[in-house]
């Protein structure tokens, strides 16, 4: 699970619900990405980064270079 993306997630927007909805995902996606089921591409990932005003490393510390 990754703690640091739900966190922000819900700091910013207060729900996963809210967040999908600014973004244009079904709270369902959002949600696998979260728990590590799915894995989103770079640029979806800035997109994320973005909309949470935040850095790409830091909300997706893991993946950040095995996409590269």
């Amino acid at each position: 699970m990754n703690k640091e993306l739900k966190g922000e997630i819900v700091k910013r927007y207060g729900s996963q619900f809210a967040f999908a909805h600014a973004i244009g995902w079904h709270e369902a996606g959002v949600s696998r990405v979260i728990r590590g089921h799915v894995q989103i591409d770079e640029a979806t990932k800035r997109k994320w980064a973005e909309a949470l005003d935040a850095p790409v490393r830091r909300l997706f510390p893991a993946e950040s270079n095995a996409d590269a």
